[in-house]
Order: structure tokens, then sequence, then C-alpha cells
């Protein structure tokens, strides 16, 4: 949404070794550790995949392609890939006279849907929380279809490595679509000087709309988009004119319950969704460092302000991003018909937008060194939302848990906070769901809380100055271990508050090594 310093850069293509955050490492940022370093983690994915110009960390549109290609044959069962629609130039295969510009066109492109998640796992589609994750609507923007790569990476190959990430792909289904304008991304990628940003829809001034201002709901409020085809936020000649936005739109009706969405949107916009809404969409831009939410269309808070100002407030805890919302200090301007407000508006899904980074063209060093260690740990976290965003955000967050094997039983150690990642914005008041005592500290052993059966093992925690009287408590307990196989089990950790709430599941592996019951050891 900001307007940023520019740079110019070549428009040929050149060769990379692609680098990923190690899962190890964003499990630590989740755990409470506020750094990575960056340079100390990087591997490689294949061989080589073609990179933007004079940006060795920017897959091409091209090579993204290819390299998700490849992900999805070596990983079949842990990621799917299909095409939801055809870009402008794909599906209407304009005259070039149409084009007052000495750009070549496109070839135009297929626009590709990414399914991550355990195929095999006990759930059924339609039990698991879906989180669609959006980015390429403007196409000047290089570095979000990148961050969002690398999300769906380290999803994938932290699968049965890392414990949080495994119960995400096990219970959850996160959905991604990099490239929402490839057509404009094509543009931008060979003529980095045109900072082309809307579609390739030529009708009107020929240099297309802006998919981020048509969307139908709020769509042509003059206070947040514009009716002048000339004009950066150009908002199309109808609500979803685009091919492009009707392919989103469709995809993300079909992943959220159509029972969940109101009869009249913009009629009853005052009327909140409730804390029993499915779902968590993110819309990735650049640049900025801010974290946005509903309203984006008004300066004006949303029914359901207290949950969606929560989980904005528990991203900002990771990336220290400003938020950009109604209501908020920092709202900068009005957007009307915009991904945002739709998916929350009209779908009714917990719905946000990271403007990341500080420029369009992102440098690669403040790309590996912040951008994407500050945001893939707050994509992980807001992932574990997705079934219950709205109930489970208002609850406390496990912030550290130690495991040590020793003397026939598994010391786990945790600490646990209704009030830490949800008051961490410097200048803002408490925030009302992070004042509640914690009241009590689960352990369940090889079953996710919300597997949990009578018979399942599950232990109450201790707290260790033996009351439950703040909002921030270190709990103990010794799980016995007499009778566990050998080998790898899961502790998953869960807190309540006084209010009720059960907030986000944190996990980690344990191995349980041969003749257990004879361990001797002290802790």
């Amino acid at each position: 949404r900001v307007s940023e310093s520019r740079i110019g850069i070549g428009g040929t293509i050149i060769k990379m070794n692609y680098h990923l955050f190690k899962t190890a490492l964003i499990a630590a940022v989740l755990n409470g550790s506020s750094t990575v370093d960056a340079s100390s983690s990087t591997r490689s994915l294949q061989n080589t995949y073609e990179t933007i110009n004079g940006r060795s960390c920017f897959r091409s549109l091209d090579g993204m392609i290819e390299s998700m290609t490849d992900l999805v044959a070596k990983y079949p069962d842990l990621i799917a890939m299909e095409s939801i629609g055809k870009s402008y130039i794909k599906k209407n295969n304009p005259s070039r006279s149409k084009y007052d510009m000495n750009y070549d066109l496109p070839p135009g492109y297929d626009i590709y849907a990414f399914n991550v998640t355990n195929a095999n796992s006990a759930r059924q589609s339609s039990e698991k929380g879906k989180m669609l994750i959006t980015s390429g609507v403007h196409a000047r923007e290089w570095a979000p279809p990148e961050l969002n790569a690398r999300f769906i990476e380290t999803l994938v190959e932290g699968y049965n490595t890392d414990a949080d990430i495994t119960w995400i792909m096990d219970h959850n289904e996160v959905h991604a679509i990099l490239y929402v304008n490839p057509d404009g991304r094509f543009i931008s990628e060979k003529y980095p000087s045109s900072y082309w940003r809307k579609n390739l829809n030529p009708e009107g001034c020929g240099n297309g709309v802006d998919l981020n201002r048509n969307l139908d709901f709020k769509w042509g409020d003059r206070n947040g988009a514009s009716n002048d085809p000339c004009a950066n936020d150009y908002h199309g000649t109808s609500a979803n004119s685009e091919p492009e936005t009707r392919a989103v739109v469709e995809y993300a009706k079909k992943l959220f319950p159509e029972d969940q969405r109101k009869d009249d949107p913009e009629g009853q916009m005052s009327t909140a969704f409730g804390e029993d809404i499915t779902g968590v969409y993110i819309d990735i831009h650049a640049s900025g460092g801010y974290v946005y939410y509903p309203w984006g269309h008004r300066d004006a808070k949303s029914p359901d302000n207290e949950a969606l100002e929560a989980l904005g407030r528990k991203i900002s805890y990771f990336n220290s991003y400003k938020l950009w919302a109604g209501g908020q200090p920092d709202f900068m301007y009005e957007a009307a018909g915009d991904y945002s407000d739709y998916m929350y508006g009209a779908l009714g899904v917990a719905s946000f937008g990271y403007e990341i980074g500080d420029d369009f063209q992102q440098d690669c060093a403040r790309f590996e060194d912040e951008v994407v260690p500050i945001n893939l740990p707050s994509l992980i976290y807001a992932a574990k939302l997705a079934l219950k965003p709205y109930k489970d955000v208002k609850g406390p967050d496990i912030m550290e848990i130690n495991a040590r094997v020793f003397g026939g039983r598994v010391r786990v150690k945790a600490k646990a906070s209704d009030s830490k990642m949800v008051n961490s914005i410097t200048g803002f008041s408490n925030h009302p769901t992070g004042n509640q005592i914690i009241t009590n500290v689960y352990i369940y052993l090889d079953v996710h809380p919300d597997d949990y059966q009578v018979g399942d093992k599950k232990y109450n925690m201790e707290v260790l100055d033996d009351n439950w009287d703040t909002s921030e408590e270190t709990v103990r307990y010794d799980v016995p271990t007499r009778g566990l196989s050998s080998g790898r089990h899961t502790i998953y950790v869960q807190a309540i508050d006084s209010r009720g709430y059960r907030g986000p599941v944190s996990s980690k592996f344990i191995d349980i090594p041969a003749q257990n019951s004879n361990l001797r050891g002290s802790p």
C-alpha cells in the first residue's frame, strides 16, 4: 500500500542457489528466541533456479514455477498444485495494438494455488482448519512471492522434523497463491524501471486494473479507490471484473464455509461474526513495515476487532510492524475493494495483510537478514490458529517448552503467558485479551488437544511458585515413561486463562530410549 524509494535494476535473468531457513531455527523463534542468523542457516533445495537480475535471493516468475513443480514432485503427499484460473493475457489474448507501451507482452499464465497439508493424516479435508495466503497482487513488489514460497517450503521440509509444523500439517491446510498477477510480474521483472503495479487489462488507459481495489466489498468507494483508468488504484469497470480477481475469490469460497457468510455483507457490517468462525487469510505486500486488518476502507474498528487486533498484535510481536487498521494511530489511508476487507467482510475469515521490507525491489541483504527471519515465525503462528482464530487467539501462549528424559520420567518445563505477545507494542495500552490469570497448563502425550478423548494421557502441570495468580506462569511436570515404547513421542502443551480461553498449542518431540524404566539420574 505504501510508496517507497525506488532503485533501477536491469531486466535479464541469472541463476542462483536457493536459500531457506532451517525449520529448527524457526521453531527456536517460536519458542522465545528473538533473532535468527540467516547466514548460518542456508541450504540448497535443488540445484539452481532462475532469479531476477541483480536479486539473487528472488526467484523469477519462471524459476519459481519450476521450483514449486519440483517441490510437488518430491513431496506429493505434502503439497498439491492446481491451476485455479488464467491471467488476463492468457484468457483474452488481446491484440498488441491495444497497448500504448514499448514492452513485450507476456505469453499469459495460469494462476496456481498450492495446498500444503499431510494428505494422509487422520483428519479429512472438511475437518481441517484452512489458511489462505496470497502474494504478487502488485507486480512491482518483488519480495512477497519469495517469502510466501519460503513459508511453503518451511512447512513441507519441516514435516516430521519440527513438532509444531508436523501437527499444523496434520490438522490444517495452508493454501498459497504465489502470483495473483503473473502478467504484471512478467513486465516488472523484464522492465524493472516500469514499476508495473496493475494487471494487463488494456481497456481505458492501457495500463491495467489494480487487483487490490477490484473486489466485491465496498467496491467503487471513492475514498479508497479511483475510477480513473490511468490511476494506480483504478478499481476496474465493475466488482470482480478481472479474471485474476475471480480466480482468487472462487478459490477462497471453496475453502471457507458458506454458512459463516452474511446474507448482506455490506448491510450487516456492524454485526460481529463471532468466535465460531474458521479460517485465516493473509495477503503479503511490500513495503513499509505494517500489519493491516479490517477495516481498511475506513478508519473505524470492525465488530470483531477484539480478536483481529489481538492477532495483529501477536503478529507484531514477531516482526515489530506497526498496526495499520481502523481505529489505530498508524492507520495510513483508506483502501476500498481490497482483499483484506473482502475476505473478512464477505467470507468472515480472520483477515490480514503484511507490508514487508522497505522497498518495492527489496535488496537481498535486508530480505535475508531481516524480512525472512521476522516474518516466517509469524506465519507459522498464524497457521496454528486456522481452525478457530477468533477464539484461540484470545488464550494464553506457550512461550517456551523444555523437556529432559531422566530416571524413568520426562521432566517438562514450560512458560505460559496471556499478556507477553499481545501487549508487546510500545505505547499501546494493555489489550482486553491479555489481562487474565493463567489457571491451568496441560500436557497431552501423543494426542493433540483437539483430538483428546477420555483415556488418553493428559497431565495438569504444576505452577512453580505454588500460586496461579498472574498472567505469566512457569510450570513443570514429570511425565512417567514406564510403559512407553522407545523412540519418538510428542508432547503437546496448552494453557487456559481465567476467562476459559484455551490458547494456541505448542509441541515438542521427545525421544524415549530403550529400557526407559531402568533409567537413573537427576534433573
